[in-house]
């Protein structure tokens, strides 16, 4: 997409429901949360709750619920879980340079973010009036995110974004597997920034990374505003199917 067409989506109406909802909505995120979050301004979307932490991976996620969960639906209630986690699990972060690698056996970490995403269900089953949901892993750039931060030599991270690319997919395909055995869906967030324009091309150099938007990021990682207001709209679509049912 572009920011136009971004706009153009904004513009459809969203009818809030008037009859309280069944259900809390509660999205448990990394950083891009955040990002999400401060862009709530109806009341509709100020009932979503947000537990989310820079850099939480699946498996740090999964520990905090099984510390947490039971302590939040008591004080919630029942709750609509949307877990929005995998971004930090395939990549490395160095805090001294603010730069992102992948790590050196994705295909290792796509299986155990499926093993967390088990478990997560596992740990949500024992509250069976409850929902859950696991939100797709938008897609995102190593080379974008080193280049905001001043790498001398991005271009070295251009081969590892299309590794990651294909790992992003992988665990989307079982994100809709786990998603289907109980009836819920995730927005695909990665429509979103996907580039038509070069879809169409016959260029035969394109890579997997050419058929993506990044410039809707603000650092190949992180929405800016529009495109942070598109996804809230679409969790919201699906927020207010599963909670007012």
């Amino acid at each position: 997409m572009t920011e136009h067409k971004l706009e153009k989506y904004l513009k459809k109406e969203f009818i809030p429901p008037t009859s309280p909802a069944s259900l809390t909505p509660v999205i448990i995120s990394d950083s891009k949360g955040r990002y999400l979050e401060n862009q709530c301004t109806t009341a509709f979307e100020k009932n979503i709750k947000w537990w989310y932490k820079s850099g939480q991976t699946s498996s740090q996620g999964l520990a905090w619920l099984k510390n947490n969960l039971a302590s939040k639906i008591g004080h919630l209630d029942n709750i609509s879980l949307y877990v929005w986690l995998g971004t930090c699990d395939l990549t490395s972060y160095d805090r001294s340079s603010k730069l992102v690698s992948l790590r050196p056996n994705p295909e290792e970490e796509v299986q155990t973010v499926i093993n967390n995403f088990r478990d997560i269900k596992e740990l949500l089953s024992a509250y069976p009036i409850c929902k859950l949901t696991f939100l797709e892993i938008p897609i995102f750039s190593i080379f974008e995110w080193n280049k905001s931060h001043d790498h001398p030599s991005p271009n070295q991270f251009k081969n590892q974004d299309d590794s990651l690319i294909v790992n992003i997919i992988e665990i989307n395909q079982q994100i809709r597997q786990l998603n289907n055995l109980v009836h819920v869906g995730s927005p695909a967030f990665s429509l979103d920034i996907y580039h038509s324009v070069a879809c169409k091309s016959k260029n035969s150099r394109k890579r997997p990374r050419d058929l993506y938007n990044f410039n809707l990021y603000i650092d190949g990682i992180h929405p800016k505003i529009n495109l942070s207001k598109v996804w809230l709209r679409k969790i919201s679509n699906r927020i207010r199917t599963d909670c007012w049912q």
